[in-house]
């Protein structure tokens, strides 16, 4: 199925009741045609005279690309949910999808019989059109130097010259260990934007290395890029 705004609001409410105890206001939500993710909460940050961030402008998007089973849709919209009710009530994740986030899902999961993860895992429907149309991914792997051992990921154009000027600007930065860079097309990496601005995406060890199986490593050479040997 595609859902429409109507069945989105009517699940959100729902959902909203048996699982967030209610407190979650109605915000605007929108439909995309987005191939690079399914759900995504979105919302804009202020920094406030006493220095601590707020987050306003909280916004629902549900990509209606791909025909879906519908308990695959209502996890999606839950799992947005989750997102909302933590910067909502402004609780100290670390990560987006950090302790709070996990212990959230976990509760959900268990409590509702649910079925929702922390990356979507890809469906037949999305492996078909993989297939089909393959898009090649360069992917920045960074690993910070941090106790613990956190990992970001960013997929970069596929040009070579914003690749290395992106890797030579963040590997400047103190916090980075190392960036690896890798050529692949699992439509895992279809969600992510294709940007050379300096946002990474946080994730796991855990949660990434499965789909960078088979992924080729390039290096940057001479100012180009290669494949590692």
């Amino acid at each position: 199925m595609r859902p429409t705004i109507e069945y989105i609001e009517k699940r959100f409410d729902e959902y909203n009741s048996q699982m967030f105890g209610g407190h979650l206001p109605r915000i605007p939500i929108k439909l995309s045609d987005a191939r690079t993710f399914l759900g995504q909460f979105v919302s804009k940050i202020r920094t406030l005279p006493d220095g601590s961030r707020e987050y306003y402008d909280f916004e629902l998007r549900i990509s209606t690309r791909i025909s879906l089973p519908q308990r695959t849709i209502d996890d999606t919209i839950i799992h947005e949910m989750i997102h909302y009710f933590i910067h909502y009530n402004h609780l100290p994740d670390r990560t987006p999808h950090g302790p709070i986030f996990r212990s959230i899902m976990n509760g959900i999961n268990a409590s509702y019989g649910r079925n929702i993860t922390i990356s979507h895992r890809i469906t037949p429907e999305e492996k078909s059109e993989a297939i089909s149309r393959p898009i090649w991914h360069i992917i920045a792997v960074m690993h910070f130097n941090s106790p613990t051992k956190k990992i970001g990921i960013k997929v970069l154009p596929r040009n070579a010259q914003k690749v290395i000027a992106y890797c030579n600007h963040v590997s400047r930065s103190p916090e980075i260990d190392r960036i690896e860079l890798y050529l692949h097309n699992d439509p895992y990496f279809n969600r992510y934007p294709t940007s050379a601005t300096l946002r990474y995406h946080a994730t796991t060890h855990s949660d990434l290395m499965p789909h960078l199986c088979g992924a080729r490593l390039l290096t940057i050479h001479a100012d180009t890029l290669a494949y590692a040997k």
